[in-house]
């Protein structure tokens, strides 16, 4: 178990654990409160909520209206001051408490903080990087370079094969493999990895590590751990199969990589989610064509025509992550992010705060309003009257559970508001502008 994490907010590694298991709580809501105290520490001449206030007024111990300042759910407020008041938990969340702190207590079983030396540096500089992370396996294996390799569950023989080759190939030069332990796709990926038997593979699962999906992939998990990979989760360790924790975890793959393959997917596969988290976050995107009457290529396709990077071979991958790669193993991480942005000039950009002022006050300010275009299709309208009426950011898992749209429908849509300035993403959550 790591526990070298320095306290944020007050709060100790337990702390944190224990408000993971809240009534409507989730890694977005706990990663602003993550972000607000973290940034807290590091100020010290903020003037946040009027032109009187000092750094001194600003709330440095978590109170109920600090916590609904930051958008949590009366009901889930009430509950944390319950339990940070008088450690009061109901006889579910003792239970996953329990459980918790004891499968903690196994060496390679790790709850990585943000502030825990090992929690991976890039993945720090995403938005909505999970507050903590549930780690089964070797730590090592975030210190390699790695990719990110996604597609489709249901693949034909030449994308599994294609995958497989590719992963073993990137594997014997070094790289990392990251993916989801899904079937199809991942499940190749990860299997090209440790027949290289040259660096560890990770897989990010969209479930919690006590309930690996899917079940049939449970001597792959086993292989993973074997060879000094290991297993990621943000999710407490009993969560079981949700469809809606898929998406979000895809955000995880691209931010721990220097860029994401996308080796066969349909129009409306979530891969495709993973490669626009990839551009978000400022790193490559590579897709692998296909052929042209395929269904299965055709989201590969649709990602080389909006200036994917084409993959021929694995050299194509390569010439791009290699100068990356070899610079995070030296001291120049600074010049690193700066060529990685210079790198992403054909996609668009996320817009990154400033300054620690930026970042806490980006947390509770409220939206402007712009037009809707008459354009906007269905799903695009539902969201932003989602938005309006809720009056607060919301992350892709609480709209897809307020719209009931589906995750590729989704993120078409999220993309179109985007594009025509309806919405804006701040943090990972997206907000009516």
């Amino acid at each position: 178990m790591t526990t070298s994490s320095r306290l944020i907010g007050g709060l100790s590694q337990e702390n944190w654990l224990c408000l993971s298991f809240l009534t409507g709580i989730g890694p977005s809501r706990l990663s602003r409160l993550f972000t607000y105290f973290d940034q807290l520490d590091q100020s010290h001449e903020w003037d946040l909520f009027s032109d009187e206030q000092t750094v001194d007024d600003l709330p440095d111990t978590i109170v109920y209206e600090l916590l609904r300042q930051l958008k949590w759910p009366e009901v889930t407020a009430r509950e944390a001051m319950a339990y940070l008041d008088h450690g009061t938990l109901s006889e579910e969340q003792t239970q996953k408490k329990q459980v918790s702190l004891e499968w903690l207590e196994a060496d390679a079983h790790h709850l990585l903080l943000q502030s825990d030396p090992a929690y991976p540096s890039d993945l720090k500089e995403i938005a909505v990087a999970p507050a903590f992370l549930y780690v089964d396996g070797d730590l090592t294996s975030f210190s390699y370079p790695k990719l990110g390799i996604v597609g489709a569950r249901h693949c034909t023989g030449y994308g599994r094969e294609a995958t497989r080759q590719l992963a073993s190939q990137l594997s014997h030069r070094g790289i990392a493999i990251v993916s989801g332990g899904a079937r199809g796709i991942d499940t190749a990926a990860h299997q090209g990895a440790l027949e290289a038997q040259s660096t560890p593979t990770i897989a990010v699962m969209g479930t919690g590590l006590l309930n690996h999906y899917p079940k049939q992939n449970k001597a792959l998990f086993q292989d993973i751990l074997l060879h000094g990979g290991c297993l990621v989760s943000e999710y407490p360790l009993m969560t079981d199969v949700r469809p809606h924790l898929f998406p979000p975890r895809n955000r995880i793959i691209s931010g721990l990589s220097l860029g994401i393959l996308v080796t066969e997917a349909s129009p409306k596969s979530g891969s495709l989610i993973s490669a626009n988290y990839a551009v978000q976050q400022n790193r490559d995107v590579f897709a692998l064509p296909g052929r042209v009457k395929d269904i299965q290529a055709e989201g590969c396709h649709q990602l080389i025509r909006q200036g994917a990077i084409l993959v021929r071979h694995v050299e194509d991958i390569l010439e791009e992550i290699l100068p990356y790669s070899n610079e995070e193993t030296g001291n120049n991480k600074k010049a690193l992010m700066v060529k990685k942005k210079a790198n992403v000039s054909r996609e668009t950009s996320i817009k990154q705060p400033s300054s620690n002022k930026e970042v806490v006050e980006s947390l509770i300010e409220e939206p402007k309003m712009n037009p809707l275009p008459l354009h906007l299709s269905a799903s695009a309208r539902a969201i932003v009257k989602v938005l309006e009426v809720e009056a607060q950011a919301m992350d892709f898992d609480s709209l897809i559970r307020h719209t009931q749209i589906n995750a590729a429908s989704m993120m078409q849509a999220l993309m179109e508001l985007e594009l025509s300035q309806c919405i804006e993403n701040k943090n990972g959550a997206y907000m009516r502008c």
